[in-house]
């Protein structure tokens, strides 16, 4: 049986000199201005990050099927980023973390959501999941028994004809995608200014020690802003 192919993946996140996502001033007009340079099919989110949706829905509502929301519109000056197909949004959430799904559903840049859950995901959670209309995929890695990204983005490529991928999500998420050998582009918004979050969470957060040496990226190209900003694209030695 032929093997799936697996989606290209770049790697997208905003940064201080001092290599963190936190603690500064961003400028998201430009920000997602140049992520939506990338034509992908799927935005992989982090858990966390998608939070920001909105609050978490009351018990209540949770164990209720609700009609789904209807879409809000395209914030104004960004309606020539929004493509056909819009890309779908798949999130890792194995441990149920994300509660507030109704306000994702709404959001006008996705088609569709995919959460990648283990066979550890709380029940409540994947029936909340189903009362949402809301895929889920099982994809659990045996070793860590956390998500299987390889084996999930194997998924997303065979059933849904994703390609190509992009990030939206912190270290972790970036740390797990390196670590499994996923990533083949990561791009950087390096702005010019130091964190002033002396614990905030860095560009990379690896699950566990790497290889000896660091992990060898290529310089690809080079853009610079007015304001000191460098875009700066990195292949991967795959």
């Amino acid at each position: 049986m032929e093997h799936p192919v697996r989606p290209s993946v770049v790697v997208y996140n905003q940064v201080s000199v001092d290599g963190k996502v936190v603690g500064f001033d961003t400028h998201p007009d430009r920000y997602y201005r140049l992520g939506f340079r990338w034509p992908v099919d799927a935005i992989l989110m982090g858990s966390t990050t998608a939070l920001v949706f909105g609050p978490t829905e009351t018990e209540e509502d949770q164990q209720r099927t609700l009609p789904p929301p209807k879409r809000l519109p395209v914030v104004p000056g960004f309606e020539s980023l929004v493509t056909e197909p819009r890309p779908l949004l798949v999130v890792p959430d194995s441990r149920g973390v994300v509660r507030g799904w109704i306000h994702a559903l709404a959001q006008p840049w996705y088609r569709d959501v995919v959460v990648l859950v283990t066979r550890h995901t709380p029940p409540d959670y994947l029936r909340y999941l189903d009362h949402r209309g809301i895929e889920h995929v099982e994809a659990t890695d045996p070793a860590t028994d956390r998500v299987d990204l390889a084996a999930a983005l194997e998924h997303l490529a065979s059933s849904h004809g994703v390609r190509a991928v992009r990030t939206d999500g912190g270290g972790a998420l970036t740390g797990a995608l390196l670590a499994a050998d996923l990533v083949d582009e990561i791009v950087v918004l390096l702005d010019p200014v130091v964190s002033s979050d002396p614990e905030g969470q860095r560009l990379v957060a690896l699950p566990h020690v790497g290889p000896p040496g660091g992990i060898r990226l290529r310089l690809d190209d080079v853009e610079r802003f007015d304001d000191g900003a460098l875009l700066l694209r990195y292949a991967t030695h795959r």
